[in-house]
């Protein structure tokens, strides 16, 4: 069987048979470009943050040079939270963009901008044309948008703890933040899509099961990823999604998403995984941890194992990948389970 990069993830995801799971990096919070990736691409942080040329040409030297067989915009967890007025800071090729403070601190002050003012502000249209522009010049790689999820937007808009604690105290205000944080999100994912995104990645990285409890979970946060959901899959899209942390008794409420794909915790085993989420592709999950600090042979041999019998639907890495991981253990990663299908292939 001979598969483009783009028909192998799509074949995956849609549980269809492959030749071998694609090795793959959503970008945004599992960042596809450290620093020495960066140092080798002719491209420079943080200028690629805001300009889409930049943007798109290092999300393609980050496949070219790390393996992974995709390509991710935007290339940091900050848009969104910049949309809606918290102040960043961009940082540079070793260090992260990262919000430096949220715009407001309860709920009850926050009067946000309509969903089309949203659009024009900041990056969100930077992104888009990034999505453009790699619909033209990346082949058959496929394309992921990231999307912060709209509960940890809402928490990037009021201080993350006291949001958290209004989840409780103030569950309509939260609501009413949250659902505009769709709305916003729903409207950027069309438009993504429409510049030539194959699948949607959103990162739920603040109002997880593990943090806010499956009762919280079920009422403050599904009704909102539901609906982003099936607004991704009405604009033919794929809709992947990233939680750190156990599911727990939230487990039955993700597998209700009707998702194309999960990026689930280092932590989380494949099996327990497909028990929990029958009918979900799994993609996973290399350590970051293993990823930084890790020699290359495990790594290697870590991914081999995951790409194989019993193991992920595609590989990946998992969380947030650090700025300074080294090149060679990525590239571990990548062509140790790429190179165990091309050995057995021979021994065929």
């Amino acid at each position: 069987m001979t598969l483009t990069r783009r028909e192998r993830f799509l074949r995956a995801l849609a549980h269809q048979p492959v030749d071998r799971p694609p090795v793959i990096c959503t970008g945004g919070s599992m960042t596809a470009t450290p620093e020495q990736v960066v140092a080798l691409s002719g491209h420079a942080l943080p200028e690629a943050h805001g300009d889409a040329a930049a943007m798109a040409g290092l999300a393609l030297a980050a496949a070219r040079i790390t393996g992974f067989e995709s390509v991710g915009v935007p290339l940091c967890v900050t848009v969104e939270a910049e949309v809606f007025g918290a102040q960043i800071n961009l940082g540079d090729a070793r260090t992260e963009a990262r919000i430096v403070r949220e715009p407001h601190t309860s709920v009850v002050d926050v009067a946000p901008p309509p969903v089309e003012e949203l659009l024009r502000r900041g990056r969100a249209a930077v992104s888009v044309e990034a999505v453009r522009l790699l619909a033209r010049d990346a082949g058959d790689l496929p394309i992921i948008a990231n999307l912060i999820g709209p509960v940890s937007i809402a928490a990037s808009v009021v201080e993350p703890i006291a949001f958290l604690r209004e989840l409780r105290t103030r569950p309509q205000e939260t609501a009413a933040l949250s659902a505009h944080a769709t709305d916003f999100l729903i409207a950027w994912a069309r438009r993504l899509i429409e510049a030539g995104a194959d699948a949607i990645a959103i990162h739920e990285d603040t109002a997880t099961p593990a943090l806010v409890g499956p009762r919280t979970f079920e009422t403050a946060v599904f009704p909102h990823l539901q609906r982003l959901v099936a607004a991704i899959h009405a604009a033919g899209g794929r809709a992947l999604l990233h939680m750190c942390g156990a599911l727990g008794k939230s487990a039955a409420a993700v597998a209700r998403l009707d998702l194309d794909g999960y990026i689930p915790d280092a932590s989380l085993s494949p099996a327990e995984l497909r028990a929990a989420l029958p009918g979900v592709a799994l993609i996973g999950n290399i350590s970051t941890f293993l990823l930084h600090q890790g020699q290359p042979a495990p790594i290697a041999k870590l991914a081999a194992r995951l790409a194989g019998p019993g193991g992920f639907d595609a590989l990946s890495p998992t969380c947030g990948m650090s700025s300074i991981t080294p090149l060679e253990n990525i590239r571990a990663m990548t062509f140790g389970a790429q190179n165990l299908f091309e050995q057995e292939s021979l021994h065929v």
